[in-house]
């Protein structure tokens, strides 16, 4: 049984609050979004169609570095993951954390979930770090998006409850207890 962690030793998720929306309107801002409705409209629409939406904290000093969602939750068993993270704080990992902890927790909240979705361009590839080439990706839309002033390709990854509990659940374990992945005493025990 999964258990829907909302922290690690260094990352916390806490539910979006209504004062949080002018935040997260200027994390996708500095993100390059500029397509967004103006800040009024955009407070008006925050949360509509989302099952779950979490501030991102570090937790050193309570400072938010982005924002993480879980929306669309289909009758057959799927869910899509948002992440934003500024890309000026959210360093060393915090943002691969959130991520983490957000998957966890649409497996554990909801039982049907199947699979988590999410989607992304070549733009933010390279700040989910090197968990992503061990998930596999189901689908490419070249150039359907327009972002930072050029096209981009949009990929669609997605992660099974199965994959899930045989690896990332253990991963956001050690996470949450503090143990590094390279930790050898971790590594000797397997666990």
């Amino acid at each position: 049984m999964l258990h829907p962690h909302l922290e690690t030793v260094r990352t916390r998720l806490r539910p979006a609050a209504e004062e949080d929306v002018p935040r997260l309107y200027d994390v996708l801002l500095r993100l390059g979004l500029h397509s967004l409705p103006n800040p009024e409209a955009f407070a008006r629409q925050h949360g509509q169609g989302v099952d779950a939406q979490f501030a991102i904290e570090l937790k050193r000093n309570g400072e938010i570095i982005g924002f993480s969602s879980l929306q669309h939750l289909s009758p057959a068993g799927h869910i899509q993951i948002g992440i934003f993270t500024d890309p000026e704080l959210s360093r060393l990992g915090a943002g691969a954390e959130a991520m983490m902890l957000t998957v966890n927790y649409g497996f554990a909240k909801w039982e049907q979930v199947r699979k988590v979705y999410f989607s992304t361009t070549e733009a933010s590839l390279p700040s989910l770090g090197r968990g992503m080439s061990l998930i596999p990706r189901e689908a490419v839309l070249p150039e359907h998006l327009f972002f930072q002033g050029k096209l981009w390709d949009v990929h669609f990854y997605a992660i099974t409850r199965d994959a899930w509990l045989e690896s990332g659940a253990h991963i956001v374990n050690r996470l949450v207890r503090g143990v590094e992945q390279h930790d050898p005493e971790v590594l000797r025990r397997g666990g």
